[in-house]
């Protein structure tokens, strides 16, 4: 086995494998995590290379945010082209993520166990091969995706972006290899003056695609408008469902209420989403559902159905209402509205929706696949014998404590979050560890030899739940760097003034 090559480091070669770019007419939420990441790690100093397919009329290579983009075959030779073009440059690839979009690149086969390979998995595709595909090819893309994955990537890493499609991918497709979540991250939107619409105004963001069943949403919507006749329905996106749709609002007679707007630019997106009331997410497969997110970062709650991925974007009764079957959306959306009626009511959930929101960031994001990538090396260099377990424990202790630990000594697959810094209380703030694979007798035993007390008084220690696997900050182990002189500010006791002491 060769000595390890990955490590986050200047000049590293990454390579993205994805069968879409932002530049794709197709492109979507898989595309977006892509560019995000892949261009803060060029801005860390590592070399990165996109391999896509080429849509008609884009370039072979361009650049973008300091990304090499390669474009070559269409979405069914895109996997033998990137196999090829694989096959040659192995020696010089030091890491690769393998997005598997239903079907992956299978890029062991062309580098084998000399370079780190990563699996990063949106969501698992088993029931939308049907919708888009005829007998035999829907049946042999559902065998690829649930086979083949197996057979080629065997126990290799798997990077999902919300605990539902953890759920999937072990219980749908199968797979062995130790899973982790690596959500996606928010960007801030800000949308100077623009104030709420002053009717209940719904608006949603995504493609018209058959498995977002949009359709769900618009038959709802004369029932809604029994209560609230003032009600309207904007849907910002374009696709293959829009003739349908179209059709759909003649035959309910939504014409007046429901508005088809086609894809708009950014701004005109953010404008129309800030002046929204709610969003509502009809989706029946979603790995995450960032449309969701950016509405919150906006103030604006979510209605959802509870699909794999929405129900992890969407907190409850927090952030949102899921929604158990399509049968009770009308009833729901109507409460939802109803309740925003109320200006105090919508600034409470507004701000709830924006601090959930702000909890995801792509520096968050970029941070977890890399360090997933240096795990995963290091697991190639020095396999790691025990069984592959999905449980997690999250410690949580006070800030004096954290101050005590040696971040570095845990593995690149824990992660650490921390609340902000309070300069009225600084020894209020709590640090938050997640180790992965430890059960709490695992955690406790670890603390203890870090040299840290586990007095239930002041140090908490629980088994993740779902909702536990995301919003974390950083990731540990050697990226981490030394955060003791960090949290030991924070230690430090306010002054009189108020002002911390040093």
């Amino acid at each position: 086995m060769t000595g390890r090559r990955f490590r986050g480091a200047d000049g590293e070669h990454v390579v993205w494998l994805n069968f879409k770019d932002s530049e794709h007419p197709l492109g979507g939420g898989a595309e977006e995590y892509m560019h995000q990441v892949t261009a803060r790690m060029a801005t860390s100093g590592q070399r990165v290379t996109i391999v896509t397919s080429r849509p008609n009329g884009a370039a072979r290579t361009t650049e973008i945010a300091g990304v090499t983009v390669r474009r070559m075959g269409n979405a069914y030779t895109v996997y033998l082209y990137a196999l090829l073009w694989l096959l040659r440059r192995r020696r010089d690839i030091d890491a690769i993520v393998d997005t598997c979009n239903g079907i992956p690149f299978f890029s062991p086969l062309a580098v084998g166990r000399r370079v780190p390979v990563v699996v990063l998995i949106h969501h698992v595709h088993q029931t939308m091969f049907a919708q888009h595909f005829r007998f035999p090819l829907a049946q042999i893309g559902r065998w690829i995706e649930r086979v083949g994955n197996r057979i080629v990537y065997g126990e290799r890493t798997i990077a999902v972006v919300s605990p539902s499609s953890r759920t999937e991918v072990r219980r749908v497709l199968g797979l062995v290899g130790p899973v982790f979540v690596a959500a996606n991250g928010q960007a801030p939107l800000l949308v100077p003056g623009t104030r709420r619409a002053e009717a209940p105004r719904i608006v949603c963001v995504g493609r018209l695609a058959p498995h977002k069943r949009w359709d769900l949403l618009l038959r709802a919507m004369p029932r809604v408008a029994e209560l609230i006749p003032d009600v309207e329905v904007h849907l910002l996106g374009d696709g293959p469902c829009r003739n349908q749709l179209t059709a759909l609002i003649a035959e309910l007679g939504l014409g007046d209420r429901v508005t088809l707007h086609g894809r708009v630019d950014d701004d005109e997106r953010n404008r129309m989403l800030a002046s929204g009331w709610l969003t509502v997410c009809t989706s029946e497969v979603e790995g995450w559902g960032l449309a969701v997110t950016e509405a919150m970062s906006l103030g604006i709650p979510a209605v959802v159905l509870a699909s794999p991925g929405l129900r992890d974007s969407v907190r409850n009764r927090s952030t949102g209402w899921v929604v158990a079957r399509p049968a009770h959306l009308a009833g729901q959306l109507t409460s939802a509205l109803i309740e925003l009626e109320d200006p105090a009511a919508a600034a409470l959930w507004a701000r709830r929706c924006q601090a959930w929101a702000g909890r995801f960031t792509w520096d968050a994001t970029t941070d977890r696949i890399t360090a997933l990538l240096a795990a995963e090396d290091a697991r190639r260099v020095a396999v790691d014998r025990r069984a592959v377990c999905d449980l997690a424990t999250v410690v949580d202790l006070p800030v004096r404590l954290a101050a005590r630990i040696d971040f570095t000594r845990l593995r690149s697959v824990d992660q650490i979050d921390w609340e902000g810094y309070d300069p009225t209380d600084p020894t209020s703030v709590r640090v938050r560890i997640l180790l992965a694979g430890f059960d709490e007798s695992d955690a406790t035993a670890l603390l203890h030899r870090l040299g840290i007390d586990t007095d239930p008084a002041t140090t908490w220690v629980w088994l993740a739940r779902p909702a536990d696997l995301l919003g974390w900050k950083r990731a540990a182990g050697p990226r981490a760097g030394d955060l003791r002189p960090y949290f030991a500010d924070h230690c430090a006791e306010p002054a009189h003034s108020g002002t911390r002491t040093t």
